[in-house]
């Protein structure tokens, strides 16, 4: 099982790289970004949909008390998913996978590091030490490099 949680991130980011390339293409072929982006999501709700459906049919979760006592920002996820996915669209054909991608994995490990390191979001606090700094050094000396290797 632990194999598994090594595994599916790995499989997640090739996924990643394969729908940057899927929905630019859709966007292309549409000439409509936003209507790429808003397709990409319809498709991906519906498949959650049948999964919900066959996995777990009950959808009392979606009650107007557990809505009412939620946290509010708690619903900005999808929110969150459409500025990325409307971004890749856009920033993928200009500077390429490569590049897009180091610089994204290099914020996600800042920005994590400091999410960890405080407790936000309502993750557990995870200390930030010297080797998570030198991590992150380390990928942002990567994306840094990858930046520089295309202007040669």
């Amino acid at each position: 099982m632990q194999y598994l949680l090594l595994l599916v991130p790995l499989l997640v980011g090739m996924a990643a790289i394969i729908q940057s390339g899927a929905n630019t293409q859709l966007s292309d072929t549409l000439n409509n970004p936003f209507l790429a982006g808003l397709i990409s999501f319809v498709v991906g709700t519906l498949c959650l949909l049948l999964i919900n459906l066959i996995l777990r049919p009950d959808f009392s979760a979606l009650s107007l008390q557990n809505i009412g006592r939620s946290r509010w920002w708690i619903w900005f996820g999808g929110l969150m998913g459409a500025f990325i996915i409307t971004s890749i669209i856009f920033i993928a054909p200009k500077i390429g996978p490569t590049q897009l991608f180091g610089l994204i994995i290099a914020s996600q490990l800042i920005f994590s590091v400091a999410v960890d390191h405080f407790g936000w979001l309502g993750f557990e606090v995870q200390p930030i030490n010297i080797k998570k700094v030198a991590g992150v050094l380390l990928l942002m000396s990567g994306a840094f490099l990858i930046q520089w290797g295309k202007q040669s």
